[in-house]
C-alpha cells in the first residue's frame, strides 16, 4: 500500500480509527518487538552493551521485557479489524463460512511466501529445515510432514517443531479467526465486558494459572478489547474527551502525562510481582494504553506518523523476518553496534530492507493477484 502524505492528513481529520492509523499503531508495535528481543536480560550477560544516557542495565531491560505487549497490540487491532468487517455480512453459515476462509487465506497467504523464501534460503545456507523438521525434531520422530504443519500456521498448536519460535504468533491468529464468530456472538448477546470478564475468570475457576508467553489464551482479553473498541467507537470518543471543556490543550498536556504514569505503573507492578497472577496487565491492559497514547499523540507529529506507517505496513514481514537476522545468523554482526538503543533499530532496518525487497518479488510475480482470484474461485458469496 503506497501511503500519501493527503491520506494521512485525511485520517487525522476523521475521528475514526482508519486503516492508517492501524499501521500506524503496528509501527510503534514492531518497534516495541525490536526492542523486547533485543534487550533482554539473555543478551546482556552474552554481549556487551552501552545503556547510555541510563547507568546500568536495569531499568532498560526492566522496560523492554515488558515490551511483549506489541503482541497484545497485534492482536487489539486483529480484533478490531475483525469486528469491522464481520459486522457488515449478513449472518448466515454460508457466509460466515465465507468470511472465515476468506480471513484465514488472507492472513496466512502473507505468510506462506515469507516462508517458502525462508525455507529455500535457510536450506541453501544450513539445511537448517532438514535439521528442524528431520533429523534434530522436538519431541517426536522427525518427519516432511511438520513442514507442512509449521507452513499452515499450526505448529504451536500441534506442539510439532517450527523454523523460528516467534512463529508460533501464526497459530494465535488462525485460532482468533476460527473462533472469532462464537466470540462475536457472545459479546453481542452478553456484551464484550461480560465477555472479557468471564475470560479473565476462566483460567483462575480451572485453576490454570498463567497460560504462558506463547498461549493465545494470555492475550485474549486484547482481543475482545478491539471488538469492544470497534463496537462502541472509542476512538472517535478519546477524540471528543477533554478533560477541561475550555482548555483542549491543558487537557492534552493532562492526558499525555496520565498516559505514561499509567504505563509505568503497570510495567513496575508487573515487574515486582510478575505475570504469574495479573498477566493481562502486561498482555491487554498496556497494549490499550499504548494504542491510545500513539492515536492521540504520535499521530499528529509529521514525518513520525509516515514512517510508522511505513513500518506498520511491512510489520508482518519483519516480525517472520527478524528474528533469524537476531539469532540464527547475523547475531554477532546485530549486537556489534553495542549501544542498546541503537541495536534495536539497526534489526529493523536490516528487517525493514529485506521486507521491501519481499514485496517486490511479490509484485513482480503478482502474487497478491493470485491470491485474490484464488479467494474470489474459493469463498464466493
Amino acid at each position: 500500500m503506497i501511503i500519501k502524505k493527503s491520506d494521512i492528513e485525511k485520517a487525522k481529520l476523521t475521528s475514526a480509527f482508519t486503516t492508517y492509523d492501524s499501521m500506524l499503531v503496528k509501527g510503534v508495535a514492531i518497534i516495541l518487538l525490536m526492542f523486547h528481543h533485543c534487550i533482554s536480560m539473555n543478551q546482556v550477560e552474552k554481549h556487551t552493551m552501552n545503556f547510555f544516557p541510563f547507568e546500568s542495565y536495569h531499568w532498560p531491560v526492566m522496560v523492554c521485557d515488558s515490551f511483549k505487549l506489541c503482541v497484545g497490540m497485534f492482536i487489539f487491532i486483529t480484533g478490531y479489524g475483525l469486528y469491522k468487517s464481520y459486522s457488515k455480512i449478513e449472518i448466515r453459515n454460508k457466509t460466515v463460512f465465507n468470511w472465515t476462509g476468506t480471513r484465514l487465506f488472507k492472513t496466512l497467504s502473507g505468510f506462506w511466501f515469507v516462508y517458502i523464501l525462508v525455507f529455500i534460503v535457510t536450506y541453501a545456507v544450513d539445511q537448517r529445515p532438514l535439521a528442524v523438521y528431520v533429523t534434530e525434531p522436538t519431541k517426536m520422530e522427525g518427519s516432511w510432514l511438520y513442514a507442512v504443519i509449521d507452513f499452515f500456521g499450526l505448529a504451536n498448536i500441534a506442539g510439532t517443531p517450527t523454523l523460528i519460535g516467534t512463529w508460533w504468533y501464526m497459530s494465535a491468529v488462525v485460532i482468533l479467526i476460527i473462533f472469532f464468530p462464537l466470540l462475536f456472538g457472545m459479546g453481542e448477546k452478553f456484551s464484550y465486558f461480560v465477555t472479557a470478564f468471564a475470560m479473565i475468570l476462566l483460567p483462575r475457576i480451572l485453576g490454570i494459572g498463567f497460560p504462558g508467553t506463547k498461549n493465545v489464551f494470555s492475550f485474549v482479553l486484547a482481543f475482545i478489547l478491539g471488538m469492544a473498541f470497534a463496537k462502541y467507537d472509542v476512538f472517535a470518543k478519546q477524540d471528543k474527551f477533554t478533560l477541561f471543556k475550555n482548555h483542549k490543550l491543558l487537557s492534552d498536556i493532562v492526558l499525555f502525562f496520565v498516559y505514561l504514569f499509567a504505563f509505568f505503573m503497570v510495567v513496575y507492578v508487573t515487574d515486582k510481582l510478575g505475570r504469574k497472577y495479573l498477566w493481562e496487565l502486561n498482555y491487554c491492559i498496556d497494549p490499550v494504553i499504548v494504542i491510545l497514547f500513539a492515536n492521540k499523540y504520535l499521530k499528529r507529529i509529521p514525518v513520525l506518523n509516515r514512517a510508522l506507517m511505513y513500518i506498520g505496513n511491512h510489520s508482518l514481514n519483519i516480525f517472520l523476518i527478524h528474528t533469524f537476522i537476531r539469532y540464527e545468523y547475523l547475531n554477532d554482526f546485530t549486537y556489534s553496534f553495542k549501544y542498546a538503543l541503537l541495536i534495536p533499530f539497526i534489526l529493523l532496518a536490516i528487517s525493514f530492507a529485506l521486507s521491501v525487497v519481499v514485496e517486490l518479488l511479490k509484485k513482480l510475480i503478482r502474487y497478491d493477484k493470485f491470491v485474490s482470484k484464488i479467494i474470489k474461485k474459493a469463498f464466493a458469496n
